[in-house]
Parts: C-alpha cells; structure tokens; sequence
C-alpha cells in the first residue's frame, strides 16, 4: 500500500514524474496508470503504461506535464492496474501542483 497527501480543490496540476524503484512484475501484460481518486480521471497524471516501461530505476514523464489540468474536488493520488495483477515492483509518484484562488 501506499501513502498520498491530498491533492486540494482548484488545484493545477502541471507535472513532476513517476520513478519505479524496484521493477513492476506481472505475469501477464500488466498496466499502471495512475489519476486521482476524485476531483480529475482515474489516468490524469499517467496514462496507461505497460509494465516494461516501468523497469528498475525508470523515471517516466507523466501525462499531465503535456495535459496540465485543474482539479475539480480535492483527491488523492490513485494507482490503477489493468490487464492482470502486478506481483512486484515499487512505484513512487510525485505531483507538482498550484492552488488556484478559484
């Protein structure tokens, strides 16, 4: 499991990146992506990627550097696997972020 602060409402958020310090492993073809768990989609800050991209040491250039958007209710960071449980690997996230007045 994981620990995220709370991305505030209003907020833009406009990057930073994803560094998978150990290797993601599936047995199939696992992938992550990762949003928050309300106020933006559920891949706001990564897009689907596949698990090959998120080898030891990686450090992956998140979606919302390209995609800035602003947050519509505060929400914390959520990690969405699909196409098969991953069954190792460490993924750390962080996200650079304004608050906006409105």
């Amino acid at each position: 499991g994981g620990v995220s602060d709370t991305i505030p409402d209003n907020a833009v958020v406009s990057g930073d990146g994803v560094n998978s310090t150990k290797a993601v492993a599936a047995a199939g073809s696992a992938t992550v992506s990762i949003g928050t768990a309300a106020g933006s989609g559920a891949a706001s800050i990564l897009t689907a990627t596949a698990k090959a991209s998120l080898s030891a040491d990686a450090v992956i250039v998140p979606t919302c550097v390209a995609t800035a958007f602003k947050m519509t209710a505060a929400g914390k960071i959520n990690v969405t696997v699909a196409t098969g449980p991953l069954t190792a690997g460490v993924i750390e996230v962080w996200v650079l972020y304004t608050t906006a007045a409105t």
